[in-house]
């Protein structure tokens, strides 16, 4: 049982693999938190959808801060 267990986080920013949040969203992943992430905008959006789904989650909003 990881430390995140039954935890839920929102992860903005992680565009590619090689961003901060990426790595962030994939240790609370490993701890066992459910994650949801945001997309900029419709350009980025399949991008962030890929990264979604490799870390098991398939929740996707936009948001534009």
């Amino acid at each position: 049982m990881g430390i995140l267990q039954n935890k839920r986080a929102l992860i903005v920013g992680a565009i590619n693999t090689h961003s901060i949040a990426y790595g962030i969203a994939k240790c609370m992943h490993h701890a066992g938190a459910d994650i949801a992430f945001t997309y900029q905008n419709e350009k980025v959006r399949e991008r962030v959808e890929k990264i979604a789904n490799e870390l098991n989650s398939n929740i996707t909003f936009p948001c534009d801060l």
